[in-house]
């Protein structure tokens, strides 16, 4: 498994390990804490430095949907600790969550941030790969619908929010052909973006 591939649920199981979890229960902010101390870039605020309790919390409720026989938690709801089952499932998984997480390495972001997914969406689309390969832009409405993930009906304002909100994705990761395809189908198709 790859350092992309290391789920936020591990993270935050090898977390409570860390800070004792098998003989006590730990308080989920100090989890929370330990998480950034380890993953920074998947556990910060997105413009901070800070730990962000919310993504923990995430990486909570996942690891107690899909592996709730690993963790017990306080009374107070609070406090987590490993069960006999997770301190062998941290036993059996150690090696590699020790490579990954204490041996210096950084840990990125998710894969499947929702802007790397609409861009791949985007290049991927039928709309884009025909005026990639004839340099035509949809002339059907729908279409163009399916890449800003819209309905053909929705008014001329979600539709130029949709394309302004692709468009700075576009810019912001230097994707130059994705932002000369949106900007060629808003100047043939003005009266889609309320132009």
């Amino acid at each position: 498994m790859s350092l992309l591939e290391v789920a936020s649920w591990e993270i935050f199981l090898w977390a409570l390990h860390q800070l004792g979890g098998s003989a006590q229960f730990v308080d989920i902010e100090d989890i929370s804490v330990k998480c950034f101390e380890l993953a920074p870039a998947r556990f910060k605020w997105r413009t901070r430095d800070w730990p962000d309790y919310k993504k923990c919390t995430k990486a909570l409720q996942v690891a107690e949907g899909k592996q709730p026989r690993l963790l017990i938690k306080t009374g107070d709801a609070f406090g987590r600790q490993l069960t006999v089952e997770g301190q062998k499932w941290i036993e059996s998984n150690s090696k590699r969550l020790f490579r990954l997480l204490e041996a210096g390495s950084l840990v990125p972001e998710p894969k499947q941030k929702p802007s790397a997914r609409l861009l791949a969406e985007i290049v991927r689309s039928e709309s884009f790969i025909q005026w990639s390969e004839l340099g035509a832009v949809p002339q059907e409405k729908w279409k163009m619908a399916e890449v800003l993930r819209c309905s053909p009906d929705s008014s001329s304002s979600i539709w130029s929010d949709r394309l302004a909100t692709a468009r700075a994705i576009a810019n912001a990761a230097q994707k130059e052909n994705i932002l000369h395809f949106l900007d060629q189908v808003a100047v043939e198709h003005p009266d889609w973006f309320g132009g």
